[in-house]
Formats: C-alpha cells, structure tokens, sequence
C-alpha cells in the first residue's frame, strides 16, 4: 500500500512540475508585458562610466534618463553640463548604446510552496506532499535591465529590455500536513490533517519572463503528535510560487 502512494506522489510530481513552470511563466511574462521597466531610481553607467544614480520616466512614446545627484539625503535632476537621455519606447532611427540599470532593495512577499519533497526518513521511502500552505518571505532582491535596440526582419531598429535578477531571503507560514500511522511510527491510529509551522530559506532567479524558485525548510507539527511526527524539523526542498521579480 505504502508503494502505492509512492508511486502516486511520483506520478503527481511529474504532473506538477510543467504546471508550476507554467505558471510561473505566466506571471513573471505578465509583469514583463505590463511594466518592461518601471519608473524609479536606478544605477546606471550610461553617462560617464561611473555608476551613478538615475531616475527612468516612462511616456508614451518615449524613456526619459535624468542624471541625478544626492541633495538634503535625497536626489534631484542633476543638469549642470549634462542633458537627459531620451530613448524611443518602440522603435528608433538611429542605433542607440546599450545601457544598463540595476536595482536592489528589500522584497516583502507572501509565497506558497505547491509541492515540498522530503527525503525518506523513519522506515518510509521518499514522499511528495502537496498540502496547502501559505508564508510570508522576507528578503533582499537584486536585478538588473538591459536596454538597447536590435534590427529586425525589415530592418528596423526595435528596442528590447533584458531583465535578470535573484532573491534571497527567509520565509515563515503556516501549512498542512498528513497526520496518520505511516509517518508516527504507528504511534498514532488516526488519519487526519495536522497544522504545521513551516520556516526555512527561499530564493528566486529570474530572467526575462521566466521565474524559478527554491526553497529549503522545516516543518514543526503543532499538536500533541509532534513528538512522534517524523518529519518533526527535518529538512525538505520545495519549488515556491509568490516571488516576484519585476
């Protein structure tokens, strides 16, 4: 019976896998399409070689680079010697530099782990759980966005925006769990869902429109059963979902 639901678990596994790509996929492409690159504060090496503060403004029509400097602990458009940059939103008649703008800050988000692999342990062979769970992530995010522009089949100048970054930080939730005689060591009799305090590392690279994230956690069973548990503060991996790279 217990290989059975191995094999189970296996089979949803393989289901699950291009499911949460794919969604994935879906998200971080949806951000991609809506914002390209937002309005804000960035690094940038595209006036003098240095790094320097810039501020992007989005129109319509057009991205518009201010060169900034720091004043009163904040930044206004610095214009002493030195013009913006305007760079077509779509297309351009003349063959613009490539520039690059990074970005780094804290990253607060709710994330959820649709599956968590945990290695086998007590006499049961390797499991594959999918139960609900939800979790708060707090970490420092890092990216960075390529701009520049690109011939194509007719030989028009089209811009395009590259993007990269990564995430990594601390999570802590609540989830559910399988409570039953398999995994107490046949300490306990009854099936039925336990609640779980989850904790643990999670990160997220990104590039362009698809977003990949890992998480390493451990479980706390929060009932009177957690000593006989035996995932009780072992370790599992886990594909998270939540972690958005903009």
């Amino acid at each position: 019976m217990l290989s059975i639901r191995v094999m189970k678990n296996y089979s949803l596994l393989l289901k699950l896998i291009p499911l949460c790509i794919l969604v994935q996929g879906c998200l971080a492409q949806k951000e991609i399409a809506d914002y390209e690159i937002m309005d804000g504060v960035y690094s940038s090496r595209i006036f003098n070689g240095a790094k320097e503060k810039v501020y992007l403004d989005n129109e319509d029509e057009y991205l518009y680079i201010l060169p900034l400097k720091e004043m009163d602990g904040g930044f206004e458009a610095d214009t002493t010697k030195r013009n913006l940059l305007v760079y077509p939103q779509k297309r351009s008649q003349q063959l613009l530099k490539n520039a690059r703008f990074y970005s780094s800050g804290i990253d607060v988000d709710l994330i959820t782990i649709p599956f968590k692999y945990r290695s086998a342990t007590g006499g049961v062979p390797p499991q594959l759980n999918t139960n609900f769970n939800a979790n708060v992530y707090l970490g420092y995010r890092s990216e960075i966005y390529t701009l520049g522009y690109e011939e194509n089949e007719i030989n028009n100048l089209e811009r395009y925006t590259r993007h990269y970054g990564v995430t990594v930080g601390l999570f802590s939730g609540i989830g559910g769990t399988a409570v039953n005689p398999f995994v107490t060591r046949d300490q306990v009799q009854l099936e039925y869902d336990g609640m779980v305090w989850s904790y643990g590392i999670a990160g997220s690279i990104g590039v362009n429109n698809l977003t990949l994230g890992l998480a390493l956690g451990f479980d706390q069973l929060l009932d009177n059963n957690s000593e006989v548990w035996i995932y009780q503060k072992k370790p599992w991996l886990g594909l998270v979902l939540g972690i958005n790279l903009n």
